[in-house]
């Protein structure tokens, strides 16, 4: 019955209950505990904020940075220094402090997100520049002194005569009580908790979400990643930037040690100890560091620290989803386990979505790419129009390294390539996906944690940019794919094949006008290949189609126009009568003497 009802509610995806528990034991603290309890307990939740905004990076977008006190500590300061400045007349110091520490943190993320981002900066490259860059921030606060009107900042003696938490105006009003702090940053805690949670179920945390899963395949289907992950950092800075300028108003004093390398170990703790991915999990895990450290703080001679790092480890050997994944699979025993599922029928006759775009022509002109010693695609020149044109050629003829110089996923070392009249040569990827190109790869690439329509809707979305029409197309599509009512089923349930026919149907919803396949039949039964065949055919009439492929029966049953390669360079081209006729294609692709 239990699981009934959360089934039924979507307690768990609509993350209500999380937020309601979440409120209810913050109520409960409030109502039982004693001031100096209170005013630590505000700690716990400003440095929950602060885990926060590493989650949304790290747990939603796979970005380990490790640089958070940055924005945390930048924006505790730019808060501290307005508040001292202003305070005396305004009066409330949440007006004055938090705006401006949530600015200066989204600035500061901005600028380090742009170089790590559009400089194309791998996982690890990130994590390392951010700890650099905590490193030079932490050097900075110690070494200079600054004065800023009435406030002084001054080196490792730090900032100091922080106004506290106030909420009312004009000169003179008085500072909220312990029990006032809690209850304003349980609030503040709250409302960021659910618009982080609606922000992951927006179009934008889905394409996060997707970069997560396989960032190159988000690119495929036009998406600029960099842009999403910038964007994502600066509101990540932004959420540190609003803890530091909280943490400034709580502690009415500031020193370099926020920028410190133990403070910035510590944020990636909280979110592991939580629940990583969780969004409500760096609160727990904050809490519950922050609970163990005052409870135990007389413990065994002072030895606090090595009872919560015993514990810490013995969290991460045995529970390594943190404490909210213990808690969920408490609750998914309750939920009932979901039947065996059938196999997708694929209906090609579904097939009816309205053409909006015309097909195109792609040509090479002396495109030449090498790794080191190899060359792979040796100045060939080629044209592509309406219809299907397959390319051919013995294992490490240079087929799929030619298609992924077409379309951008390799560049190129010298040569053009044209769609149409527009030279695209140093278009980025997600860019000649915009103008156009549909690619499919050899291995199927579906976001696997998503279902079957959300995978569709991902794709026809960077098309549209429009719900409606989005939802209208993967109705459309999913009516090929099994219909309706396979749309909930996960892709990491499906086979290879038909994985195969999602990533196939993705690239449709994107209606290209040049469609791209790297061996698309391989791993698809006999039947799924005549389907296929007839879906290419149904394609080519309106549609400019690029095949490579091995299988020549396959080949055969397209009818296409036909490019021979051999050790990188072109061949010979002609129609697929032509060219298995061909003594010397026999020769080379057969390895005939």
């Amino acid at each position: 019955m239990i699981g009934n009802l959360l089934q039924k509610n979507n307690l768990l995806k609509k993350d209500n209950l999380i937020v309601f528990i979440f409120i209810f034991i913050g109520l409960i603290v409030c109502l039982i505990a004693d001031d100096y309890l209170l005013y630590v307990a505000t700690s716990w939740l400003i440095f929950g904020i602060l885990g926060l905004s590493l989650d949304l990076l790290w747990g939603k977008a796979g970005i380990l940075s490790l640089g958070q006190t940055i924005f945390y500590g930048l924006g505790g300061y730019a808060g501290a220094v307005t508040s001292i400045n202003f305070s005396s007349t305004i009066g409330n110091t949440f007006i004055l402090a938090l705006p401006i520490g949530i600015f200066v943190g989204v600035l500061t993320a901005g600028i380090i997100g742009y170089f790590i981002f559009y400089g194309r900066m791998g996982e690890l490259q990130t994590t390392i520049l951010t700890y650099a860059a905590v490193l030079v921030a932490w050097t900075s606060t110690l070494t200079f002194s600054y004065t800023f009107g009435e406030a002084k900042v001054a080196g490792d003696n730090g900032l100091s005569n922080i106004p506290s938490m106030i909420l009312s105006f004009g000169e003179g009003v008085s500072e909220l009580s312990e029990k006032g702090m809690f209850l304003s940053l349980l609030l503040i805690s709250v409302l960021l908790l659910i618009g982080c949670q609606r922000l992951i179920k927006m179009p934008f945390g889905k394409v996060i979400e997707c970069i997560r899963q396989d960032s190159h395949k988000t690119e495929l289907l036009g998406y600029d990643i960099r842009k999403y992950q910038t964007i994502l950092f600066m509101i990540s800075g932004g959420i540190a930037g609003l803890g530091g300028a909280l943490f400034a108003l709580w502690g009415n004093y500031l020193n370099p040690s926020m920028f410190s390398v133990t403070e910035a170990l510590l944020v990636p703790i909280y979110v592991l100890v939580g629940g990583i991915g969780t969004l409500v999990g760096p609160f727990l895990g904050a809490i519950s560091i922050g609970a163990l450290s005052f409870y135990l703080g007389g413990f065994s001679g002072g030895q606090a620290t090595l009872v919560i790092g015993i514990i810490l480890i013995l969290m991460v050997l045995f529970f390594d989803k943190g404490i909210m994944g213990i808690i969920l699979s408490i609750v998914n025993k309750f939920i009932k386990k979901p039947f065996r599922e059938e196999a997708i029928e694929i209906n090609i006759g579904k097939y009816n979505i309205a053409i909006t775009s015309r097909w195109k022509k792609i040509r090479t002109d002396q495109v030449f790419k090498s790794f080191g010693g190899v060359i792979p695609v040796n100045n060939i020149d080629l044209e592509f129009n309406a219809g299907t044109t397959c390319i051919i050629g013995p294992n490490g003829a240079g087929k799929s390294s030619f298609l992924k110089v077409c379309t951008g996923i390799y560049p190129i070392d010298n040569g053009k390539v044209f769609l149409d009249s527009l030279d695209i040569t140093n278009y980025e990827l997600h860019d000649r996906v915009k103008q156009g190109i549909g690619i499919k790869m050899q291995k199927p690439q579906v976001f696997k944690s998503f279902s079957i329509k959300e995978n569709i809707w991902i794709s026809a979305y960077s098309k549209t940019r429009n719900v409606s029409l989005t939802n209208k197309t993967t109705n459309d599509l999913l009516e090929i794919f099994g219909g309706k009512k396979q749309g909930h089923r996960s892709a990491d349930s499906l086979s290879h094949g038909e994985q195969q026919w999602l990533d196939i149907i993705m690239v449709l919803a994107l209606e290209p006008s040049v469609i791209c396949l790297d061996e698309p039949a391989a791993g698809m039964t006999k039947g799924e290949r005549r389907k296929l065949s007839t879906l290419i055919n149904i394609l080519s009439k309106t549609r400019t189609i690029i095949l490579v492929e091995h299988d020549m029966d396959f080949v055969k049953s397209l009818n296409p126009k036909v490019a021979v390669l051999h050790q990188g360079s072109l061949f010979t081209t002609g129609n697929i009568d032509e060219v298995c006729q061909n003594e010397n294609v026999l020769d080379i692709y057969l390895g005939r003497k």
